[in-house]
Protein backbone atom coordinates (compact mmCIF):
# COMPACT_ATOMS: atom_id res chain seq x y z
CA UNK A 1 0.00 0.00 0.00
CA UNK A 2 1.26 3.25 -0.83
CA UNK A 3 1.21 6.01 2.30
CA UNK A 4 -1.15 8.60 1.61
CA UNK A 5 1.31 11.68 3.14
CA UNK A 6 2.63 14.60 1.42
CA UNK A 7 6.23 13.13 1.88
CA UNK A 8 5.49 9.73 0.01
CA UNK A 9 3.60 12.25 -2.88
CA UNK A 10 6.52 14.01 -3.46
CA UNK A 11 8.94 11.07 -3.64
CA UNK A 12 6.92 9.88 -6.36
CA UNK A 13 6.28 13.24 -8.18
CA UNK A 14 9.55 15.03 -7.52
CA UNK A 15 11.41 12.62 -10.07
CA UNK A 16 8.55 12.81 -11.99
CA UNK A 17 8.74 16.19 -12.56
CA UNK A 18 12.77 15.78 -13.08
CA UNK A 19 11.70 13.18 -15.83
CA UNK A 20 9.16 15.88 -17.53
CA UNK A 21 12.12 18.68 -16.84
CA UNK A 22 14.37 17.24 -18.81
CA UNK A 23 11.55 16.91 -21.57
CA UNK A 24 11.52 20.31 -21.77
CA UNK A 25 15.19 21.38 -21.47
CA UNK A 26 15.89 19.20 -24.52
CA UNK A 27 12.97 21.34 -26.41
CA UNK A 28 14.64 24.82 -24.56
CA UNK A 29 18.31 23.63 -25.45
CA UNK A 30 16.65 22.52 -29.51
CA UNK A 31 15.44 25.51 -29.30
CA UNK A 32 17.85 28.15 -27.89
CA UNK A 33 20.53 26.69 -30.10
CA UNK A 34 18.49 27.15 -33.19
CA UNK A 35 17.61 30.54 -32.49
CA UNK A 36 20.88 31.52 -32.80
CA UNK A 37 20.38 30.35 -36.76
CA UNK A 38 17.62 32.34 -37.57
CA UNK A 39 14.08 32.67 -37.64
CA UNK A 40 13.21 29.46 -39.91
CA UNK A 41 15.08 27.40 -38.30
CA UNK A 42 13.63 28.49 -34.88
CA UNK A 43 10.29 27.74 -36.27
CA UNK A 44 10.99 24.58 -38.12
CA UNK A 45 12.50 23.06 -34.87
CA UNK A 46 9.34 24.22 -32.62
CA UNK A 47 6.44 23.07 -35.28
CA UNK A 48 8.55 19.32 -36.27
CA UNK A 49 9.16 19.27 -32.36
CA UNK A 50 5.86 18.89 -31.79
CA UNK A 51 4.52 17.09 -34.54
CA UNK A 52 7.03 14.35 -33.22
CA UNK A 53 5.86 14.32 -29.68
CA UNK A 54 1.93 14.60 -30.70
CA UNK A 55 2.51 11.09 -32.47
CA UNK A 56 4.98 10.09 -29.80
CA UNK A 57 2.40 10.68 -27.47
CA UNK A 58 0.30 7.17 -28.76
CA UNK A 59 3.51 5.23 -27.60
CA UNK A 60 2.91 7.10 -24.27
CA UNK A 61 -0.85 6.74 -24.12
CA UNK A 62 0.08 2.52 -23.90
CA UNK A 63 2.70 3.07 -20.75
CA UNK A 64 0.11 5.44 -18.72
CA UNK A 65 -2.67 2.58 -19.65
CA UNK A 66 0.44 -0.23 -18.47
CA UNK A 67 1.00 2.04 -15.45
CA UNK A 68 -3.01 1.94 -14.48
CA UNK A 69 -2.73 -1.30 -14.58
CA UNK A 70 0.64 -1.62 -12.92
CA UNK A 71 -0.64 0.28 -9.68
CA UNK A 72 -4.20 -1.48 -9.58
CA UNK A 73 -2.67 -5.22 -9.35
CA UNK A 74 0.13 -4.06 -6.92
CA UNK A 75 -2.58 -2.26 -4.81
CA UNK A 76 -4.16 -5.58 -5.44
CA UNK A 77 -0.96 -8.09 -4.12
CA UNK A 78 -0.42 -9.35 -7.52
CA UNK A 79 3.33 -8.66 -8.06
CA UNK A 80 3.81 -11.51 -10.00
CA UNK A 81 1.64 -10.36 -12.77
CA UNK A 82 3.18 -7.12 -13.10
CA UNK A 83 6.25 -8.73 -14.92
CA UNK A 84 3.60 -9.77 -18.15
CA UNK A 85 2.06 -6.42 -17.98
CA UNK A 86 5.88 -4.94 -18.67
CA UNK A 87 6.25 -7.86 -21.43
CA UNK A 88 3.48 -7.04 -23.64
CA UNK A 89 3.98 -3.38 -23.28
CA UNK A 90 7.12 -3.58 -24.92
CA UNK A 91 5.59 -6.04 -26.97
CA UNK A 92 3.44 -3.97 -28.62
CA UNK A 93 5.34 -0.63 -27.93
CA UNK A 94 7.83 -2.26 -31.00
CA UNK A 95 4.61 -2.47 -33.08
CA UNK A 96 3.88 0.76 -32.59
CA UNK A 97 7.57 2.56 -33.00
CA UNK A 98 7.87 0.59 -36.20
CA UNK A 99 4.70 2.82 -37.77
CA UNK A 100 5.73 5.35 -36.69
CA UNK A 101 9.01 5.18 -37.43
CA UNK A 102 7.82 4.81 -40.92
CA UNK A 103 5.18 8.00 -40.67
CA UNK A 104 8.48 10.26 -39.94
CA UNK A 105 10.75 8.87 -42.21
CA UNK A 106 8.31 8.10 -45.47
CA UNK A 107 5.67 10.04 -45.39
CA UNK A 108 6.59 13.44 -43.14
CA UNK A 109 7.13 15.16 -46.65
CA UNK A 110 3.27 14.73 -48.13
CA UNK A 111 2.01 15.89 -44.60
CA UNK A 112 3.66 18.97 -44.12
CA UNK A 113 3.70 20.18 -47.49
CA UNK A 114 -0.35 20.36 -46.85
CA UNK A 115 -0.27 21.95 -44.03
CA UNK A 116 2.90 24.57 -43.61
CA UNK A 117 2.54 28.01 -45.84
CA UNK A 118 6.65 28.79 -46.24
CA UNK A 119 8.16 26.22 -48.50
CA UNK A 120 11.50 26.36 -47.01
CA UNK A 121 10.29 26.23 -43.21
CA UNK A 122 8.92 23.04 -44.59
CA UNK A 123 11.25 21.54 -45.87
CA UNK A 124 13.34 21.77 -42.71
CA UNK A 125 10.54 20.17 -41.10
CA UNK A 126 10.64 17.57 -42.89
CA UNK A 127 14.54 17.14 -42.31
CA UNK A 128 13.79 17.37 -38.53
CA UNK A 129 11.78 14.55 -38.54
CA UNK A 130 13.78 12.14 -40.35
CA UNK A 131 16.71 12.26 -38.02
CA UNK A 132 14.00 12.66 -34.68
CA UNK A 133 12.91 9.56 -36.10
CA UNK A 134 15.45 7.73 -34.93
CA UNK A 135 15.13 7.81 -31.31
CA UNK A 136 11.36 6.56 -31.27
CA UNK A 137 12.18 3.01 -30.33
CA UNK A 138 14.59 3.98 -27.76
CA UNK A 139 12.00 6.63 -26.24
CA UNK A 140 8.57 4.50 -26.28
CA UNK A 141 10.80 1.44 -24.49
CA UNK A 142 12.12 4.07 -22.43
CA UNK A 143 8.76 5.31 -21.53
CA UNK A 144 7.48 1.63 -20.42
CA UNK A 145 10.32 1.25 -18.37
CA UNK A 146 9.37 4.61 -16.60
CA UNK A 147 5.30 3.49 -16.60
CA UNK A 148 6.89 0.26 -14.39
CA UNK A 149 8.23 2.18 -12.29
CA UNK A 150 5.85 4.96 -11.49
CA UNK A 151 3.01 2.16 -10.94
CA UNK A 152 5.20 0.00 -7.68
CA UNK A 153 5.80 3.69 -6.70
CA UNK A 154 9.34 3.60 -7.20
CA UNK A 155 10.65 6.87 -9.31
CA UNK A 156 14.35 7.41 -8.36
CA UNK A 157 16.09 5.65 -11.21
CA UNK A 158 13.59 7.61 -13.70
CA UNK A 159 15.27 10.94 -12.49
CA UNK A 160 18.75 9.54 -12.95
CA UNK A 161 17.94 8.34 -16.69
CA UNK A 162 16.35 12.06 -17.28
CA UNK A 163 19.66 13.39 -16.38
CA UNK A 164 21.53 11.05 -18.58
CA UNK A 165 19.42 12.75 -21.68
CA UNK A 166 19.50 16.08 -20.31
CA UNK A 167 22.92 16.07 -19.94
CA UNK A 168 23.65 14.59 -22.82
CA UNK A 169 21.20 16.31 -25.67
CA UNK A 170 22.85 19.83 -24.25
CA UNK A 171 26.21 18.73 -25.01
CA UNK A 172 25.50 16.75 -28.44
CA UNK A 173 23.36 20.07 -29.25
CA UNK A 174 27.15 22.25 -28.46
CA UNK A 175 28.76 19.81 -30.32
CA UNK A 176 27.08 18.96 -33.43
CA UNK A 177 24.93 22.10 -34.55
CA UNK A 178 27.89 24.26 -34.52
CA UNK A 179 30.62 21.48 -35.19
CA UNK A 180 32.48 22.25 -31.91
CA UNK A 181 35.56 20.38 -30.68
CA UNK A 182 35.51 18.91 -34.39
CA UNK A 183 32.92 17.35 -34.67
CA UNK A 184 30.83 18.15 -38.14
CA UNK A 185 28.90 21.25 -38.41
CA UNK A 186 24.98 20.18 -38.82
CA UNK A 187 23.01 23.32 -38.31
CA UNK A 188 19.48 22.52 -37.70
CA UNK A 189 19.86 18.94 -38.29
CA UNK A 190 22.07 18.55 -35.27
CA UNK A 191 19.12 19.21 -32.66
CA UNK A 192 16.97 16.11 -33.62
CA UNK A 193 20.03 13.55 -33.91
CA UNK A 194 21.50 15.23 -30.68
CA UNK A 195 17.65 14.22 -29.46
CA UNK A 196 17.89 11.38 -30.43
CA UNK A 197 21.13 10.16 -29.03
CA UNK A 198 20.34 10.95 -25.96
CA UNK A 199 17.13 8.77 -25.75
CA UNK A 200 19.61 6.35 -26.24
CA UNK A 201 21.51 6.82 -23.54
CA UNK A 202 18.68 7.33 -21.42
CA UNK A 203 16.87 3.78 -22.03
CA UNK A 204 20.49 2.34 -21.91
CA UNK A 205 20.52 3.20 -18.47
CA UNK A 206 17.18 1.97 -17.82
CA UNK A 207 18.01 -1.15 -18.75
CA UNK A 208 21.20 -1.96 -17.24
CA UNK A 209 19.38 -0.68 -13.68
CA UNK A 210 16.95 -3.29 -14.29
CA UNK A 211 19.17 -6.11 -15.41
CA UNK A 212 21.14 -5.33 -12.33
CA UNK A 213 19.14 -4.42 -9.51
CA UNK A 214 17.82 -7.78 -7.90
CA UNK A 215 15.33 -6.14 -5.69
CA UNK A 216 12.68 -6.02 -8.87
CA UNK A 217 12.42 -10.23 -9.01
CA UNK A 218 9.09 -9.97 -7.34
CA UNK A 219 7.74 -9.08 -10.16
CA UNK A 220 8.68 -11.83 -13.00
CA UNK A 221 10.17 -9.24 -15.64
CA UNK A 222 11.79 -11.17 -18.38
CA UNK A 223 12.10 -10.46 -21.92
CA UNK A 224 11.25 -14.46 -22.90
CA UNK A 225 7.38 -14.97 -21.98
CA UNK A 226 4.50 -15.89 -24.21
CA UNK A 227 2.19 -13.90 -25.48
CA UNK A 228 -1.12 -13.78 -23.80
CA UNK A 229 -4.14 -12.54 -25.64
CA UNK A 230 -6.07 -11.71 -22.74
CA UNK A 231 -3.13 -9.46 -21.25
CA UNK A 232 -2.80 -7.84 -25.00
CA UNK A 233 -6.39 -7.31 -24.64
CA UNK A 234 -6.42 -6.06 -21.30
CA UNK A 235 -3.51 -3.56 -22.37
CA UNK A 236 -5.80 -2.27 -25.51
CA UNK A 237 -8.53 -1.69 -23.73
CA UNK A 238 -7.74 0.64 -21.34
CA UNK A 239 -4.29 2.21 -23.54
CA UNK A 240 -5.97 2.71 -26.78
CA UNK A 241 -8.27 5.82 -25.07
CA UNK A 242 -5.26 7.09 -23.71
CA UNK A 243 -2.79 6.59 -27.29
CA UNK A 244 -5.27 8.51 -29.28
CA UNK A 245 -6.51 10.81 -26.50
CA UNK A 246 -2.64 12.22 -26.29
CA UNK A 247 -2.30 12.59 -29.33
CA UNK A 248 -5.38 14.10 -30.05
CA UNK A 249 -4.65 16.82 -27.41
CA UNK A 250 -0.77 17.31 -28.51
CA UNK A 251 -2.41 17.80 -32.37
CA UNK A 252 -5.27 20.31 -31.67
CA UNK A 253 -2.25 22.64 -30.60
CA UNK A 254 -0.17 22.27 -33.72
CA UNK A 255 -3.11 22.54 -35.52
CA UNK A 256 -3.40 26.20 -33.44
CA UNK A 257 0.52 26.91 -34.62
CA UNK A 258 -0.35 25.36 -38.61
CA UNK A 259 -2.96 28.27 -38.43
CA UNK A 260 -0.85 31.26 -36.82
CA UNK A 261 2.19 30.42 -39.17
CA UNK A 262 -0.85 30.27 -42.32
CA UNK A 263 -2.61 33.37 -40.95
CA UNK A 264 -0.60 35.50 -39.11
CA UNK A 265 3.26 36.61 -39.07
CA UNK A 266 6.32 35.58 -38.44
CA UNK A 267 6.50 37.15 -35.76
CA UNK A 268 3.16 36.26 -34.28
CA UNK A 269 4.52 32.61 -34.98
CA UNK A 270 7.64 33.55 -32.92
CA UNK A 271 5.68 35.09 -30.15
CA UNK A 272 4.08 31.51 -29.53
CA UNK A 273 6.58 29.52 -30.34
CA UNK A 274 8.34 30.97 -27.37
CA UNK A 275 4.85 30.59 -25.59
CA UNK A 276 4.98 27.29 -26.07
CA UNK A 277 8.27 26.83 -24.52
CA UNK A 278 7.42 28.38 -21.41
CA UNK A 279 4.27 25.61 -21.30
CA UNK A 280 6.44 22.80 -21.42
CA UNK A 281 7.84 24.18 -18.20
CA UNK A 282 4.86 24.64 -16.13
CA UNK A 283 4.40 20.88 -17.67
CA UNK A 284 6.76 19.86 -15.12
CA UNK A 285 4.52 19.72 -12.14
CA UNK A 286 1.54 19.62 -14.10
CA UNK A 287 2.82 15.91 -15.55
CA UNK A 288 4.32 14.81 -12.55
CA UNK A 289 1.49 15.11 -10.12
CA UNK A 290 -0.66 13.63 -12.66
CA UNK A 291 1.10 10.54 -13.40
CA UNK A 292 1.03 10.41 -9.67
CA UNK A 293 -2.42 11.18 -9.38
CA UNK A 294 -3.08 7.90 -11.83
CA UNK A 295 -0.80 5.58 -9.46
CA UNK A 296 -2.33 6.56 -6.37
CA UNK A 297 -5.85 6.58 -7.27
CA UNK A 298 -5.38 3.54 -9.57
CA UNK A 299 -3.87 1.70 -6.39
CA UNK A 300 -7.04 2.43 -4.17
CA UNK A 301 -8.75 1.18 -6.36
CA UNK A 302 -6.93 -2.28 -6.37
CA UNK A 303 -7.04 -2.22 -2.35
CA UNK A 304 -11.32 -1.06 -2.91
CA UNK A 305 -10.29 1.52 -0.99
CA UNK A 306 -12.03 4.06 -3.10
CA UNK A 307 -13.34 6.63 -0.29
CA UNK A 308 -9.82 7.71 0.17
CA UNK A 309 -9.49 9.06 -3.36
CA UNK A 310 -11.10 12.68 -2.64
CA UNK A 311 -8.45 13.19 0.55
CA UNK A 312 -5.63 12.64 -1.93
CA UNK A 313 -6.67 14.11 -4.90
CA UNK A 314 -6.81 17.82 -2.25
CA UNK A 315 -3.18 16.75 -1.42
CA UNK A 316 -1.76 16.87 -4.79
CA UNK A 317 -3.91 19.56 -6.00
CA UNK A 318 -2.18 21.82 -3.61
CA UNK A 319 1.22 20.50 -3.84
CA UNK A 320 0.63 20.95 -7.79
CA UNK A 321 -0.48 24.44 -7.42
CA UNK A 322 2.60 25.40 -5.08
CA UNK A 323 4.88 24.11 -7.61
CA UNK A 324 3.46 25.97 -10.33
CA UNK A 325 3.16 29.07 -8.55
CA UNK A 326 6.93 28.64 -7.98
CA UNK A 327 8.65 27.37 -10.71
CA UNK A 328 6.28 30.08 -13.37
CA UNK A 329 6.48 33.12 -11.05
CA UNK A 330 9.26 34.46 -13.04
CA UNK A 331 7.39 34.50 -16.14
CA UNK A 332 4.64 36.68 -14.71
CA UNK A 333 6.76 38.78 -12.62
CA UNK A 334 9.80 39.00 -14.64
CA UNK A 335 9.69 37.90 -17.98
CA UNK A 336 12.52 40.18 -19.44
CA UNK A 337 14.79 38.29 -17.63
CA UNK A 338 13.31 35.10 -18.37
CA UNK A 339 12.30 35.07 -22.26
CA UNK A 340 16.10 35.99 -23.62
CA UNK A 341 16.88 32.75 -22.09
CA UNK A 342 14.51 30.80 -24.98
CA UNK A 343 15.04 33.37 -27.67
CA UNK A 344 17.16 36.72 -27.74
CA UNK A 345 15.26 38.62 -29.83
CA UNK A 346 14.41 41.93 -29.20
CA UNK A 347 11.92 42.59 -30.96
CA UNK A 348 9.22 39.91 -29.55
CA UNK A 349 9.82 40.71 -25.36
CA UNK A 350 7.14 43.27 -25.41
CA UNK A 351 4.12 40.80 -26.80
CA UNK A 352 5.57 37.81 -25.49
CA UNK A 353 5.48 39.33 -22.25
CA UNK A 354 1.81 39.82 -22.75
CA UNK A 355 1.10 36.60 -23.96
CA UNK A 356 2.84 35.55 -20.91
CA UNK A 357 1.11 37.30 -18.06
CA UNK A 358 -2.71 36.21 -20.14
CA UNK A 359 -1.96 32.64 -19.88
CA UNK A 360 -0.76 32.29 -15.94
CA UNK A 361 -4.45 31.94 -14.78
CA UNK A 362 -4.91 29.01 -17.74
CA UNK A 363 -1.23 27.49 -16.79
CA UNK A 364 -3.06 27.72 -12.51
CA UNK A 365 -6.20 26.23 -14.36
CA UNK A 366 -3.98 23.26 -15.48
CA UNK A 367 -2.91 22.68 -12.54
CA UNK A 368 -6.35 21.85 -10.60
CA UNK A 369 -7.62 19.85 -13.66
CA UNK A 370 -5.00 17.32 -14.30
CA UNK A 371 -5.72 15.92 -10.96
CA UNK A 372 -9.65 15.67 -12.01
CA UNK A 373 -8.86 14.22 -14.91
CA UNK A 374 -6.05 11.69 -14.36
CA UNK A 375 -8.56 10.72 -11.66
CA UNK A 376 -10.68 9.31 -14.51
CA UNK A 377 -8.27 7.45 -16.27
CA UNK A 378 -6.91 5.86 -13.11
CA UNK A 379 -10.85 4.40 -12.22
CA UNK A 380 -9.95 2.38 -15.79
CA UNK A 381 -12.44 4.85 -17.70
CA UNK A 382 -10.21 5.66 -20.32
CA UNK A 383 -12.97 6.06 -22.51
CA UNK A 384 -14.49 9.01 -20.94
CA UNK A 385 -11.22 10.72 -20.70
CA UNK A 386 -11.20 10.35 -24.52
CA UNK A 387 -14.38 11.57 -25.13
CA UNK A 388 -13.41 14.45 -22.86
CA UNK A 389 -10.57 15.47 -24.50
CA UNK A 390 -12.61 15.15 -28.32
CA UNK A 391 -15.08 17.70 -26.87
CA UNK A 392 -12.38 19.75 -25.36
CA UNK A 393 -10.30 19.98 -28.47
CA UNK A 394 -13.39 20.55 -30.83
CA UNK A 395 -14.62 23.73 -28.78
CA UNK A 396 -11.15 24.54 -28.52
CA UNK A 397 -10.53 24.54 -32.95
CA UNK A 398 -13.70 25.87 -32.83
CA UNK A 399 -12.33 28.95 -30.67
CA UNK A 400 -8.83 28.99 -32.45
CA UNK A 401 -10.80 29.20 -36.29
CA UNK A 402 -13.19 32.23 -34.76
CA UNK A 403 -10.07 34.13 -33.17
CA UNK A 404 -7.43 33.55 -35.49
CA UNK A 405 -8.92 33.49 -38.95
CA UNK A 406 -12.89 34.97 -38.30
CA UNK A 407 -11.89 37.67 -35.94
CA UNK A 408 -8.51 37.87 -36.82
CA UNK A 409 -7.26 38.76 -33.09
CA UNK A 410 -3.52 39.87 -32.51
CA UNK A 411 -1.46 37.28 -31.40
CA UNK A 412 -1.60 39.12 -27.92
CA UNK A 413 -5.41 38.28 -27.64
CA UNK A 414 -5.49 34.57 -29.46
CA UNK A 415 -4.07 32.88 -26.40
CA UNK A 416 -7.42 33.00 -24.56
CA UNK A 417 -8.28 29.66 -26.31
CA UNK A 418 -6.07 28.00 -23.34
CA UNK A 419 -9.10 28.83 -21.05
CA UNK A 420 -11.50 27.70 -23.45
CA UNK A 421 -9.96 24.15 -23.66
CA UNK A 422 -8.68 23.78 -19.71
CA UNK A 423 -12.08 24.58 -18.70
CA UNK A 424 -14.28 22.48 -20.75
CA UNK A 425 -11.98 19.33 -19.84
CA UNK A 426 -12.14 20.76 -16.01
CA UNK A 427 -15.99 20.49 -15.67
CA UNK A 428 -16.59 17.36 -17.57
CA UNK A 429 -13.95 15.44 -15.14
CA UNK A 430 -15.09 17.31 -12.33
CA UNK A 431 -19.24 16.32 -13.11
CA UNK A 432 -18.06 12.84 -13.99
CA UNK A 433 -16.18 11.97 -10.84
CA UNK A 434 -19.25 13.44 -8.77
CA UNK A 435 -21.72 10.95 -10.70
CA UNK A 436 -18.94 8.18 -10.05
CA UNK A 437 -18.52 8.70 -6.09
CA UNK A 438 -22.56 8.88 -5.95
CA UNK A 439 -22.26 5.19 -7.85
CA UNK A 440 -19.53 3.58 -6.57
CA UNK A 441 -17.53 4.71 -3.56
CA UNK A 442 -20.59 4.14 -0.97
CA UNK A 443 -21.66 0.45 -2.14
Amino acid sequence: MLELSYRKILSIAVPLMFGTLVQSIVMLTDTAFVSELGTIPFNAVNNAGLIYFSLFMISKGLADGSQILIARKYGEGNSAEIGTLVFHTQLLQIFLSTILFMLFFFFSTYFIQSIVGSQETGEQMVEFLKYRSWGIFFAAMQVSFVAFFIGIGRTGIVLISSLVMAVGNIILDYLLIFGNYGFPELGMVGAPLASSIAEVLSCLVIIGYLLFNKSFSEFRISIWKSIKSSAIFELTKIGVPLMFQGFIALFGWLIFFTLIEREMTPHDLEVSSVIRSIYFLAFIPIFGFGSTTRTYVSNLVGQKKMHLIPAIQRKIILLCVLFVIVLCHGCLLYPEKFIPLIDNNPDILADTSSVMALVSGSILLFAVVTVHFNSVAALGKSNITFLTEVVSIIIYLFACYLFIVTWELKVTQIWWVEYIYFGTMGIISYFYLLYYKRKYYNQ
